[in-house]
């Protein structure tokens, strides 16, 4: 497969999720069982429901995602209450869960004929959840990504190291990617992979590098250092 396309399949997809998303198409965060009521989890994703919320319990800063009980998900964590949030998971070989900037409400729902979407710079971050195949480690999902990332003349490594993740390796990639088809904005991509069993993880964060340390990236460290991995 062509490298920009593949590349564009990956932004096709983030971009038809928060499609989804904002037209509350595939919203299931009642189901994922955060530890919060359904009407404040509601309010975060309503304005009209700012009022209601005023007169009723205040919104913690901070939601807990736990998997839906018989998921085959291993990941529980924090993430910002004002965050937007779905997770799809009809398909128990590669599941979805889709967090985001709340200014992604201004950005029009993709319509049938766009490739990818209005282009837009505001930050995500998605988990995607896959079986793992023979042989796949977080070195080579990060050694296939970056060779990608070096013969793809708008993206730039600007690094990789490994880190931790509640006591499983995982390998990070950072890329600089400057696509006027899918962003106004340089981007910083940073690709996450572990695995969890029999599974492949990977945790794909985009944030425009104007705002680099800005409050997304902080609720993205937060969400980050929260990660948990559970039976």
């Amino acid at each position: 497969m062509n490298k920009r396309m593949g590349l564009y399949i990956w932004v096709f997809l983030l971009s038809t999720i928060m499609g989804l998303m904002l037209a509350g198409c595939k919203i299931t965060a009642a189901t994922a069982t955060p530890t919060i009521t359904s009407t404040q989890n509601l309010s975060t994703l309503i304005p009209s429901l700012t009022t209601i919320r005023s007169t009723s319990t205040p919104t913690p800063p901070y939601f807990h995602f736990t998997p839906p009980e018989n998921s085959n998900i291993h990941l529980e964590f924090d993430y910002p209450s004002s965050w937007f949030f779905s997770m799809d998971t009809q398909y128990t070989d590669f599941m979805i869960i889709s967090l985001a900037d709340p200014r992604f409400s201004t950005v029009p729902t993709q319509s049938p004929n766009e490739s990818h979407g209005t282009p837009s710079d505001f930050g995500g971050v998605n988990i995607w959840i896959t079986l793992s195949k023979p042989g796949q480690t977080p070195t080579s999902e990060l050694e296939s990504q970056k060779q990608i990332c070096i013969e793809t003349h708008w993206m730039k490594v600007l690094g990789d190291y490994t880190t931790i993740i509640d006591g499983f390796d995982a390998s990070v990639l950072e890329c600089l990617v400057n696509d006027p088809e899918t962003s106004p904005s340089s981007m910083l991509y940073r690709r996450t992979y572990f695995m969890v069993n029999n599974q492949a993880y990977e945790i794909f964060y985009s944030v425009a590098e104007k705002e680099r340390g800005g409050e997304f990236e902080q609720g993205y460290e937060y969400f980050f250092n929260s990660l948990k991995i559970v039976p």
